[in-house]
């Protein structure tokens, strides 16, 4: 276990050589990322990637390198994970764990006026007719355990909190993490979203693999304004974002969404650029908007019940990228002309 807490130190020190800062974003040529330091060393820091010096969610760069004749590792139109890359899939997996406790993070800051529920000296048992303070314990109890302790946690005392070979050992392992662990956590996640909002950088993906329209010179694409990718679903707890309107080109484009919640519009790229990016094996584009996240703040009746958050868009630029790392800009639509 030391070997492998002292090969996570290791890579978290060869990044930092790379170019990460510590805190705040620092941009860099052609990748950015950033480090929210863990309070001590029995948790683990969270790598994020960044943007423009805020943070990037949605489409991440999968690090997939460079194919000879082709962009970003793309065979086919089929992305290939860690393509020409040997250190690819070590620096997605890192930066996928991150976007995962970064949510656990989030959730923990929601959750904590429930925490006075929580059972921190005895395991809740699951009752068909327990209370709704059961119910919560129950709840917390099972994320903490399952979620919480084995991704965040890098120290023995607390990691441990969902294992052990009988009911006493299982408990020993809940109330070590509970007493040494749990606190130092929820004050960490109150430094995330302060003001109860987040303005980042959101990627998304634009299919252009389809048939081009010769007659209006482009392609038709759809682009999502509903974002479930903004917390990834396996860290456990149900966290809705939803599109709230705020300025006119906003409401224009709510009245325009289909059932997907999707807008159509036709991409215009001339035929030579189109045949370039068939040639180079160029199937998606990457549409990147600045955005803000705000806490719904919505009254929850119970620890299980959805955290609610609302999305609105900093200005109207909708900024299209050849590279999923965003280092080759194709060009600038506005989303407010995507209604007309």
């Amino acid at each position: 276990m030391k070997d492998k807490i002292m090969a996570r130190s290791i890579l978290y020190i060869v990044f930092c050589f790379l170019g990460i800062l510590v805190g705040r974003a620092q941009s860099t040529s052609d990748k950015e990322l950033v480090v929210l330091q863990a309070p001590s060393d029995k948790f683990v820091s969270i790598t994020l990637q960044t943007h423009k010096g805020l943070l990037r969610f949605g489409a991440l760069n999968m690090y997939r390198g460079q194919a000879t004749g082709q962009r970003q590792g793309i065979r086919g139109g089929r992305p290939v994970r860690g393509a020409g890359d040997p250190n690819g899939m070590q620096k997605n997996k890192i930066v996928a764990s991150g976007m995962n406790n970064f949510a656990l993070l989030v959730s923990l800051k929601y959750l904590q006026p429930f925490m006075k529920d929580l059972d921190r000296e005895r395991l809740t048992t699951m009752t068909s007719n327990m209370s709704e303070k059961d119910a919560n314990s129950a709840f917390l109890q099972r994320f903490l355990r399952r979620r919480v302790a084995p991704d965040l946690c890098l120290a023995e005392e607390c990691k441990n909190a969902g294992q052990g070979k009988n009911e006493f050992e299982i408990l020993r392992n809940y109330t070590s993490f509970v007493d040494n662990c749990l606190d130092p956590l929820l004050d960490w996640s109150k430094t995330v979203m302060k003001n109860d909002e987040l303005v980042v950088y959101h990627v998304s993906i634009l299919n252009i693999g389809g048939t081009y329209d010769f007659d209006k010179k482009g392609y038709t694409v759809y682009h999502l304004l509903k974002l479930n990718n903004i917390f990834p679903m396996k860290q456990g707890i149900l966290n809705k974002v939803e599109f709230e309107p705020v300025k006119p080109f906003e409401l224009a484009l709510r009245n325009a969404v289909d059932k997907r919640m999707a807008i159509k519009f036709l991409l215009q790229i001339d035929e030579q650029m189109a045949e370039q990016f068939q040639k180079e094996g160029i199937r998606h584009l990457y549409a990147v908007k600045k955005i803000k996240v705000k806490w719904a703040n919505k009254p929850m009746g119970a620890a299980s019940d959805p955290l609610e958050f609302t999305y609105s868009h900093e200005n109207a630029d909708l900024e299209i990228y050849t590279d999923e790392a965003l280092t080759q800009h194709f060009k600038t639509l506005s989303l407010a002309d995507l209604t007309h």
